[in-house]
């Protein structure tokens, strides 16, 4: 998902919940967007898993300047994300 696809009120949402999903991922913030690498290391899985789940919609939300090929991952919205997978059980 694009940033650009994401209201305001869901983006401030978003950066509410920002310092509880750092203590839940044990995340300390750079201050800055993160590059596919970094984003991705930080979720455990290869860069190529990043650009195959931006392709296919499934991954974060994630910046692109225009004319830019340079994908840059804002830190709340990636968290956001990884949050979002939580589970407390395997029970359906």
């Amino acid at each position: 998902m694009n940033a650009n696809q994401l209201s305001e009120a869901q983006i401030n949402e978003i950066y509410e919940r920002f310092p509880l999903n750092c203590k839940l991922l044990n995340y300390t913030p750079k201050g800055r967007p993160l590059t596919n690498i970094e984003a991705s290391d930080f979720a455990g899985c290869k860069p190529n898993t990043f650009e195959q789940k931006r392709m296919n919609g499934t991954g974060p939300a994630y910046i692109q300047p225009e004319g830019s090929r340079r994908v840059l991952y804002p830190e709340p919205l990636l968290l956001d994300w990884l949050a979002s997978g939580l589970r407390l059980n395997t029970c359906a």
